[in-house]
């Protein structure tokens, strides 16, 4: 929608219109998915047998890039906010944290779900789940309270170390 006031026309970011930023999110999410998927294609976890790694420094290893990929998607979407600051009239305070709960909530919700569940079946059968996960996250309503948003971060946070542990115990076995 483009909003016109004191002689400054721009385009407003509500009704969904942060798709792009949020997005971000989404793809730098799937960063970890797709080590997992590499390495599973390529028998990786047969050779780090080898390797003086344990296999919570293995799992781990994806958790940490998927936390990467979280601080590189919340700088994006603050860049991203900041300069439609500069340009438009429609950013205020509450899309800003609402976007950046959003971005933050995105990025983690796919290695939350994604790499436990990739460590047990294989990355062919938990990718549908990412399907069912993105059309969930696209059903959220836009005008979520702020102690709401707070709460999300935490469980968000609680289920990706819970994640964490269960990729470790499920490390290995998945389905051929």
């Amino acid at each position: 929608m483009v909003l016109c006031k004191n002689g400054r026309c721009g385009i407003s970011m509500m009704n969904g219109a942060n798709f792009f930023i949020v997005y971000a999110g989404f793809l730098l999410g799937m960063m970890p998915m797709t080590l997992l998927a590499y390495d599973q294609t390529s028998k990786f976890n047969e050779y780090s047998a080898a390797l003086p790694a344990t296999k919570e420094q293995l799992v781990g290893c994806k958790y940490i890039v998927g936390l990467c990929g979280l601080v590189l998607a919340e700088v994006f979407a603050a860049a991203a906010l900041g300069a439609a600051q500069l340009h438009w009239v429609a950013v205020d305070g509450a899309l800003v944290i609402s976007t950046l709960v959003q971005v933050g909530m995105t990025t983690l919700l796919s290695s939350t779900i994604l790499l436990p569940l990739s460590y047990r079946f294989g990355y062919e059968k938990a990718k549908y789940a990412f399907y069912f996960m993105v059309g969930l996250v696209a059903a959220l309503p836009q005008g979520v309270p702020p102690l709401a948003l707070l709460g999300i971060v935490l469980i968000v946070l609680g289920l990706y170390s819970l994640s964490w542990r269960l990729s470790v115990a499920w490390y290995g076995k998945a389905e051929q």
